[in-house]
């Protein structure tokens, strides 16, 4: 399995700039068979983006993923 991308262009869309600062982000992991339900999840905690994206990325992996969109 390669890397794990995650897709900012909702986030773009909807705020008109990339993600930066500390809050509670929003993750959709996209499934890797269309057989599997896809997972959403918000940070427990209020995180910087690059923090968020470490999370973000460790659930993708565990769920064989290679997908994640930040969601507004």
């Amino acid at each position: 399995m390669g890397d794990v991308r995650i897709d900012t262009s909702q986030w773009e869309r909807e705020y008109g700039k990339k993600p930066s600062g500390r809050r509670y982000w929003r993750f959709r992991i996209v499934a890797p068979r269309t057989t599997v339900k896809e997972y959403e999840f918000r940070t427990d905690f209020a995180l910087t983006f690059p923090a968020a994206c470490r999370v973000a990325m460790e659930k993708a992996r565990q769920r064989r993923s290679d997908q994640v969109i930040l969601l507004p």
